[in-house]
């Protein structure tokens, strides 16, 4: 990597000062190697300008890292901690707009997002299987609630508290801090948090997101779409799909929201196949509608999450439905004629 480029003036032009930031994040990465540290000791030598720029790197990288628990800061920082990385690209891509009047932002934004996610940690996974939940307590004192055939990935740096959802849904009791702000990743978005409860549900490539209480910001940066942003207060619900595109923010139905929480189901006119299949989340044994007279059905009421013979039992009284077992994991509902 050859970078010596000199200032014909012996002052310290815009390019040493690219350079020195450029050397800067390659050698904080733990996979720099012996050689390419050697290289830049022969560079910073090669001239005392590019000594000098490399200081003032260092010099703004440490009031950084005080000046980002500043409210201020954090509020103009919001996007940029929000936001996924792209596929890996040159380094060199990096650093332009550092030259365009923007390195306050990239230091204390870009940058160390950069960093924070080519070195977090592995992460601690938890995992529900079918039927089950189970609350986590966490470091910080905040909690993560996992329902039925849920898992995530647990993450502390730092930097960020950063818990990924891989599939189903969780509700989130997160403890306060607004310099450790709390991310959750589902799909192609983020959540963050500061001090609030909220859950995440994954569906169908689908992610919806319902706030209890406090505050919440969401970004979304799919692949070959638009980035969008919105918030949340409590008691508001929104969700994205997999182009980033989020919906209209609209009132939660708390009981609905929280029944899972309690292992039960508050419904409203659901279709018959959505039940099923909601059932069918909690429980190894499947239900299958087996007659397409079935498919219209409209059921409203209270059913508990893991009590699948009752839930048969009022289908059979309430709506002529006739439940055949095919096997041990299999169950085909048909009309009762």
């Amino acid at each position: 990597m050859n970078m010596d480029r000199r200032n014909a003036n012996g002052g310290t032009e815009p390019d040493s000062y690219n350079e020195a930031e450029q050397w800067f994040v390659r050698l904080l990465e733990p996979d720099c190697p012996a050689f390419e540290r050697a290289e830049f000791e022969r560079w910073r030598a090669a001239d005392p300008a590019h000594a000098a720029a490399y200081r003032a790197i260092e010099r703004l990288w440490k009031q950084s890292e005080k000046a980002v628990k500043d409210p201020a800061v954090m509020a103009a920082a919001n996007r940029a901690l929000h936001r996924e990385p792209q596929a890996r690209a040159p380094r060199r891509w990096l650093f332009p707009a550092l030259a365009a009047g923007l390195a306050a932002v990239i230091a204390l934004v870009a940058l160390p997002r950069w960093l924070a996610n080519r070195a977090d940690p592995a992460g601690i996974s938890y995992t529900t299987t079918a039927g089950q939940q189970q609350t986590v307590q966490l470091s910080d004192g905040s909690s993560i609630m996992l329902d039925t055939d849920t898992a995530v990935v647990v993450r502390f740096s730092t930097r960020t508290r950063r818990v990924d959802l891989l599939h189903g849904q969780a509700q989130f009791t997160v403890q306060g801090n607004h310099a450790w702000p709390f991310v959750v990743h589902a799909q192609r978005g983020t959540v963050t948090a500061v001090g609030t409860q909220f859950q995440v549900r994954i569906n169908d490539g689908c992610t919806d997101v319902a706030l209890l209480k406090g505050k919440l910001a969401i970004a979304t940066e799919p692949p070959n779409g638009t980035s969008q942003d919105a918030s949340l207060s409590g008691g508001q619900r929104l969700a994205y799909d997999e182009t980033g595109r989020i919906t209209p923010v609209h009132p939660i139905d708390l009981l609905q929201t929280q029944g899972w929480t309690q292992g039960k189901l508050f419904i409203h006119d659901w279709r018959l196949p959505d039940l099923v299949a909601e059932m069918n989340r909690y429980s190894a044994t499947k239900l299958q509608i087996g007659d397409s007279s079935l498919q219209d059905i409209r059921i409203s009421g209270i059913f508990r999450t893991n009590d699948q013979q009752t839930f048969l039992q009022l289908l059979q009284q309430g709506w002529s439905i006739q439940a055949r077992r095919v096997n041990d994991t299999q169950i085909v509902l048909l009309r009762n004629r």
